[in-house]
């Protein structure tokens, strides 16, 4: 609280307070899957988000934040972190069908491309921290003798997104 408190006395004193919030929808971890997020910025370089779609299992979700480099053109850069589900484990098989989906923290880089002054569009590429308990999964299912599709180290996400 402290923190939050000093940053927005700063902002406030450098002439930096106008608050915002946004919606988007699109697809990736930080949309849930595919689906929207609800960004609110307290201040300009600081973002708190939270997100819900459907990610091919069930309804997906993440929540984090957004460090926003200061920048004055139209396309500008973000930090972000995140905790919420990270991968879906589908298993589609003749003995088996199942689809899992698992919960972790997800680390990212993020572009903003100001499209008009109200609209613009969000790209990421993020670093999921898998789970034990997906690893181990994966490993239970080697040893009975199916193979496993390697999932990519890095993630992807896109969206479009209006100021309010």
């Amino acid at each position: 609280m402290f923190v939050v408190s000093m940053l927005l006395g700063v902002s406030v004193s450098h002439g930096q307070s106008s608050t915002y919030g946004d919606i988007g929808v699109g697809g990736g971890l930080s949309y849930g899957g595919l689906g929207a997020r609800f960004t609110y910025k307290p201040i300009n370089q600081i973002g708190l988000f939270g997100s819900l779609g459907y990610n091919l299992d069930a309804q997906g979700y993440n929540m984090g934040v957004q460090f926003h480099l200061p920048s004055q053109k139209r396309l500008s850069a973000y930090l972000t972190g995140m905790y919420g589900y990270n991968t879906v484990l589908i298993v589609d098989a003749i003995a088996m069908e199942s689809k899992t989906t698992y919960y972790g923290f997800s680390t990212g880089l993020g572009v903003e491309f100001k499209l008009k002054e109200k609209s613009f569009l969000c790209a990421e590429v993020l670093l999921p921290f898998r789970p034990q308990v997906y690893k181990d999964a994966v490993d239970d299912l080697e040893m009975i003798g199916y193979e496993i599709k390697d999932p990519l180290p890095v993630l992807f996400s896109i969206g479009y997104h209006l100021k309010f």
